[in-house]
């Protein structure tokens, strides 16, 4: 399949570039992301650069994982790139992180439902999100978007050090989103 490029009014959602690589390594340096995302670390450049020359290409070309980036539209260069979402259609689940700049603005969120109706479009299977237990900014996210929480268990992803720590497990169904109660303070 051919990527798909999604647009609101705040956002573009299209194919990470390879300008996009510093910025990516920049912010998956953060120490507050290292146990929150399965992705490697230290995070170095040739990790971005694989990322964004073959493993998104062959995520959308197989279609067993659809990548965006998320640009703040109206912001030219990389200061518009505001983060990335994934979504793996196998389980299906949904994954996202959100550079530090661009946090609290409710883009992410309006990138998860622009995701979540380009989906249901092609698929009436619920979507599944997680996230590490205490990872307060992705529960904020699945919240506002109309995930119901699920409950607490290991994570369904392995980590990159083989375990499943703890995670928060949520889903959202195909129909009228609204915001569910039960989510962990």
């Amino acid at each position: 399949m051919e990527p798909v490029d999604l647009r609101s009014e705040r956002l573009l959602l299209d194919q990470p570039r390879p300008e996009d690589a510093s910025l990516i390594v920049e912010e998956l340096r953060e120490p507050e992301i290292e146990h929150v995302l399965t992705t490697p670390w230290p995070y170095e450049r040739h990790h971005a650069e694989g990322f964004i020359e073959h493993v998104v290409p062959q995520g959308w070309e197989s279609e067993r994982e659809f990548t965006w980036a998320l640009r703040a539209t109206g912001i030219d260069g990389p200061a518009g790139f505001a983060g990335m979402i994934g979504l793996r259609t196998e389980r299906p689940d949904l994954g996202y992180w959100t550079v530090r700049a661009h946090r609290g603005r409710g883009l992410t969120a309006e990138a998860v439902r622009l995701v979540a109706d380009w989906w249901f479009l092609r698929d009436e299977r619920p979507l599944a999100w997680e996230c590490v237990v205490g990872n307060a900014g992705s529960v904020g996210v699945a919240r506002a978007v109309g995930f119901r929480y699920t409950g607490e268990r290991p994570a369904t992803a392995a980590y990159r050090d083989g375990s499943h720590p703890l995670s928060w497990h949520g889903v959202l169904d195909l129909g009228p989103r609204r915001r569910h109660g039960g989510w962990p303070a």
